[in-house]
Order: C-alpha cells, then sequence, then structure tokens
C-alpha cells in the first residue's frame, strides 16, 4: 500500500524549485508558477513534518521576491496619496515565477488574500523555530512591506481566492488579511497598528452578514463558499463556536459538502464541471477537529486518501459528483484533465494527518 504521507511530502520536495519557490504543479500547463497563497500552505506543511528547511527556503523566496517589487509598492502607494486612479498593472501579482519574477499574461492577478496567507505563514514559522531570530529579522522588512501594501488596498474590491468576482469584496480574503495581521501584531507590535485588523475585523462582522445569519461569499451575494471556513480555521476572525460561523459551517454542510465525500467551492462552480476539492475537504475536516467531531474528520482524511491517484498523487479535484459535467468538455479542451498532482491538495492531506495525529495522541 501506497505510503501517501510519504508520497506527499517526496511531491512537495520535488516540487520546490531551487529558488525556494513550490510550484502549484508540475504538470499542469497554467500551475507552472508558485503562488503565495498555495505555497504558504505547503510550506505550513512541511513545517509541520519536520521539513524546516524546505519551509524556510520558500519563505526566503516569498521575502526576496516581494522585496524585489518594493518600487512598484512605493509607486503604488504614491499614487494613492495623489489621489490618483490605479489601474491593474499597478498591483502586485498573486502568483510568481519561480525564479521571483512577475508573470507578463493577463491573469487575475489582483489578489490580496495570499499576501495575508504568507504573513500568517510566517509567524508561524518564527513560532516553530523554523526561522530563527536572524532570518526573521532579514524578512522583517518583506513583512512590512506587506502590511503597507495590504494596508492601503483591503478595502479595494479584488479577485477572490479562485480568483475569480474581480469586482466585489470577499469576507475569505478579508479573513486571511486579519488572520495574517494579527498573527504579525502578537509577533511584533511595532509593525501593525491594531486599528488595521481591528477595522478589517469589523467590516467583516457587519458587510459580510447575510441575513439568515452566515457570512456570504461576498458582498452582495448570500450564498456561501467553502474558503470561507479560513473565518475561523486558523485565522481567527471569529471562533469555530461563533453562532455566525456555526451558522456558515452548517450551510456549507448542505450545500456543497457531498455526504461521505468531498466539498464544493460553491454550489454554481463550472470550473472543470465543478468537482470536489481534496483541499477543501482537508480544510471541512481541520474545522471538525477544532469541534471535537473527530469521527467525522477521520471519515474525511481517508476520503482524501481514497482519491490518489495508484502512484500517490492527489488532483485538485475529482469528478465523481460534478456540479455541471457539460464544462467538463470544455475545460479539458483548454487546458487538458484537471491538475495532478496538485502541492495544495498534498499539503492540506498532511495539515489534516497532523491535527489529527495530535488529538489521536
Amino acid at each position: 500500500m501506497t505510503n501517501l504521507h510519504q508520497v506527499s511530502i517526496e511531491i512537495i520536495r520535488q516540487g520546490q524549485a531551487d529558488s525556494g519557490g513550490y510550484v502549484a504543479s508540475p504538470t499542469f500547463s497554467q500551475y507552472g508558477f508558485s503562488w503565495l497563497r498555495d505555497g504558504t500552505w505547503t510550506a505550513y506543511a512541511m513545517q509541520l513534518v519536520g521539513e524546516h528547511a524546505s519551509a524556510a527556503a520558500f519563505y526566503r523566496w516569498a521575502g526576496a521576491t516581494l522585496m524585489r517589487y518594493e518600487a512598484e509598492v512605493e509607486a503604488l502607494l504614491k499614487k494613492l496619496a495623489a489621489g490618483e486612479a490605479l489601474v491593474e498593472t499597478d498591483f502586485l501579482p498573486t502568483r510568481f515565477h519561480l525564479d521571483g519574477r512577475m508573470g507578463l499574461d493577463d491573469w487575475p492577478n489582483f489578489q490580496l488574500d495570499g499576501y495575508g496567507t504568507w504573513l500568517w505563514g510566517l509567524v508561524k514559522a518564527v513560532e516553530g523555530g523554523v526561522i530563527d531570530a536572524a532570518g526573521w529579522q532579514a524578512l522583517r522588512p518583506a513583512a512590512a512591506l506587506t502590511v503597507r501594501y495590504v494596508g492601503a488596498l483591503w478595502q479595494f474590491p479584488n479577485y477572490d481566492c479562485w480568483e475569480e468576482h474581480r469586482d466585489h469584496i470577499h469576507p475569505a480574503t478579508l479573513s486571511a488579511l486579519y488572520g495574517g495581521l494579527m498573527a504579525l501584531r502578537s509577533l511584533d507590535p511595532s509593525l501593525v497598528d491594531a486599528v488595521l485588523p481591528a477595522a478589517i475585523r469589523a467590516f467583516v462582522m457587519q458587510q459580510c452578514v447575510a441575513e439568515q445569519g452566515h457570512f456570504m461569499k461576498f458582498v452582495g451575494n448570500s450564498e456561501v463558499d467553502a474558503s470561507l471556513l479560513w473565518t475561523a480555521v486558523p485565522y481567527g476572525l471569529v471562533t469555530v463556536t461563533d453562532p455566525v460561523f456555526q451558522a456558515t459551517l452548517a450551510k456549507i454542510e448542505r450545500d456543497l459538502h457531498v455526504p461521505a465525500g468531498g466539498v464544493y467551492r460553491y454550489a454554481a462552480d463550472t470550473y472543470f464541471g465543478g468537482g470536489e476539492w481534496l483541499l477543501l475537504a482537508a480544510w471541512l475536516g481541520w474545522a471538525y477537529v477544532e469541534l471535537g467531531r473527530h469521527a467525522e474528520a477521520e471519515q474525511i482524511y481517508h476520503w482524501i486518501e481514497n482519491q490518489a491517484l495508484p502512484n500517490g498523487e492527489m488532483p485538485e479535484q475529482v469528478a465523481t459528483h460534478v456540479l455541471d459535467a457539460s464544462y467538463l468538455p470544455y475545460w479539458e479542451a483548454r487546458w487538458g484533465t484537471s491538475a495532478c498532482p496538485l502541492l495544495w491538495s498534498h499539503a492540506m492531506y498532511l495539515i489534516l494527518g497532523s491535527r489529527l495525529q495530535e488529538v489521536r495522541s
């Protein structure tokens, strides 16, 4: 039987460039880049399984990459201060080439969640001994630059974590910013004024809760998105027992969780037909762990294992129960089969496994 734990670690090792960046998927045509979001979760997984050198290399790569574009951030902030309108090319991208270069294509780049995620992961790495005191001092300027960037832009509509809905504000994105900023403030209060994360949280609680009492997919859309699990796990904008999170979780379970199966991104998803995502199943399992629903978390963990190919590779999503099969031919003709392996899937499998191991012991 394939040892999926070890295979996942090896796939991640192989997917890390000499620069330290993690490729999102080594075989999928559109995913040959490193995302701050995906990469941070991959680094966090490697931290949890003891692969500290790998995790540290990613954070050094991310820090160096962001500092490479310090002048672009300064120019953006100057335009804002002068009251000038921003254009898409003013924003930093969501993904970078493995050598740190920006992509020059028209990918939906203005996404802020990855910047909050990298701050959150960086702090976890410092707290976990992955990055020592000298390493933190080397990365501190990049963290400070990130705070200035997201502090200026958090109220701007931007693409969500699925790289959709550019013209809206997304509570999952704001949760990532809140979690990253609060984590950084706990590490180095001088870098984050308490007013900023407090304002973000207040906005979410005032503007992003539907009449039915749950968080909404984006402002103006009362449906749910599985990424709303982030509001509590891990970013702590609310606790897992908060009534709004409980209502959100219940609606995700009703609308997006396939019984004894995986989790859809959102109900209207058509990307590769709208399949069940392994990483989102792991996230739901993680929430169950935090709620003490360990048997359900174990069931999800084993479902994820059963989606792996015989060689242990884990896909982005599976098409066992797609939301709209009519879209499958379109995406397959455009980009081939769905991404496999996806490092983020392997990372979330390792993270859920780590949390389960903690509660088993």
